[in-house]
């Protein structure tokens, strides 16, 4: 009976036809992971935070992969202040930094349309959205409702 490489092909193609099945085990990034609770901590590390219905995106590039999404720009209308100077109804323009290493995290994706609790640095005309590592959170979501109450706690 040959040995050869026979297993190591046979191994080659599991492998392949995993990938293809299930494309999230052959991811090589990793999204962030959402505690139960909101970590206030975290909220220090940024001079902003807002709830943003998101109205317009522009992609700096276009990347053959969703999630290796490209640098951005966004344009949106903060629907609630948690921290910062912008208030309800006022329009906010970010752009994701682009300066930042990966270190194997999936980079921040948005959509149009859909409203976001943001957490941003920077000030003037565009504030800076960090790209990777950002506890960004969709309304729809299941953290969302829990994370704006534990940030308003305090202000009750």
């Amino acid at each position: 009976m040959p040995t050869g490489p026979r297993p190591f092909l046979s191994l080659i193609s599991l492998s392949l036809v995993a990938a293809f099945l299930f494309p999230s085990i052959a991811r090589a990034c990793k999204d962030r992971m959402y505690p139960a609770t909101f970590p206030v901590a975290e909220l220090h590390g940024y001079a902003h935070a807002y709830v943003v219905r998101v109205s317009r995106l522009t992609n700096a590039g276009t990347s053959g992969q969703s999630q290796y999404a490209t640098p951005f720009s966004f344009e949106g209308m903060v629907m609630r202040t948690i921290k910062g100077p912008r208030r309800a109804g006022e329009v906010i323009r970010g752009a994701t930094t682009s300066n930042e290493e990966a270190y194997a995290r999936c980079p921040i994706s948005l959509e149009e349309g859909k409203t976001y609790l943001l957490m941003l640095n920077g000030s003037g005309s565009t504030y800076a959205l960090p790209r990777y590592g950002s506890l960004y959170v969709s309304a729809d979501q299941p953290e969302f409702e829990g994370y704006m109450a534990d940030l308003t706690k305090g202000s009750q």
